[in-house]
């Protein structure tokens, strides 16, 4: 239960830390020399989330039902 509430707070204080950067108009109309970074992150995280449902499949779904992957 308490990591739970610490997500959660560490949640809702990225939100609430993130809120004035979005409300300046003239930061958001500057393009950055680092705007690449966020395609860099974005692959990334998709990337982490195909290899954790990959991983989840092979190590879970498969032995419930047994399915044997890369075995003779």
């Amino acid at each position: 239960m308490k990591a739970g509430r610490a997500a959660l707070l560490s949640l809702i204080l990225l939100v609430v830390g993130a809120a004035p950067a979005s409300a300046s108009p003239v930061l958001a109309a500057a393009k950055p020399w680092h705007y690449w970074a966020s395609f860099v992150l974005a692959a990334s995280f998709l990337g982490i989330v195909v290899l954790l449902v990959l991983g989840y499949v092979m190590k879970v779904v498969t032995l419930k039902y047994g399915i044997r992957i890369g075995k003779r």
